[in-house]
């Protein structure tokens, strides 16, 4: 019993500490929001605390409003912050396979599926089809500009094939999106084509150690 205490304490007190350290970045980039700072300028201070950062994704009305980082491996960020601290709510972080000089045709981001829907707990909730269609639309900082996406396919996978994150041909690239977008379990009836670019978002569902909550969104507002 005492054990079990603890053991929600510990908890309890992890989640606290991991909103704390990213209610403090939020604020440090909503700071740098303002019109006497250039995109540039955000970017500068973000690498100041970590070298690594590579952008800032936001969800409205979810908790996803955060840095995302890109280092050489997928494991890292699974276990750290964005101040590199040792985490359990981990990081936001990018396909290590990715590139932060271009748009690939697949941008892959990965976050913990936090209880306190944190981090990319809040990715279930797009299962439900009237809360897609009111919030469809992620943004992501990225490359100087922000650009929109818009949501087109959501289902639960054990399989990997979803990770891939460039492809040989452009026939490829479109079979890859046939199969993604007619494993969606919710409605959406949006136009993809092989010309499309795309973001993939993945987190654990809690329910199985391979199970994974995916959400792929086609780029529709390219640079702002």
């Amino acid at each position: 019993m005492l054990f079990s205490l603890e053991a929600i304490y510990k908890s309890i007190n992890g989640y606290q500490e991991s909103a704390k350290r990213y209610a403090n970045i939020q604020n440090v980039y909503k700071d740098f929001q303002t019109d006497s700072n250039s995109r540039q300028d955000v970017k500068n201070e973000m690498t100041s605390i970590n070298d690594e950062y590579v952008g800032w994704i936001t969800i409205q009305d979810t908790k996803v409003h955060y840095p995302v980082v890109k280092t050489d491996n997928n494991h890292f960020y699974l276990t750290h912050n964005f101040y590199k601290d040792k985490d359990m709510a981990g990081a936001i972080f990018m396909d290590y396979r990715n590139s932060t000089e271009k748009l690939d045709k697949n941008i892959v981001l990965y976050g913990h599926h936090m209880k306190d829907a944190s981090m990319f707990g809040s990715l279930k909730k797009f299962k439900n089809q009237q809360f897609l269609n009111e919030h469809k639309v992620i943004r992501l900082d990225f490359l100087g500009s922000i650009y929109e996406w818009e949501i087109f396919s959501v289902y639960t996978d054990e399989n990997t094939e979803w990770m891939k994150t460039n492809f040989t041909t452009m026939s490829e690239f479109g079979e890859y999106l046939h199969t993604v977008q007619k494993k969606s379990i919710v409605n959406q009836q949006v136009k993809i084509s092989q010309e499309d670019t795309i973001l993939t978002l993945s987190t654990c569902t809690n329910n199985d150690e391979d199970e994974r909550i995916i959400v792929h969104a086609k780029l529709i507002t390219k640079g702002m």
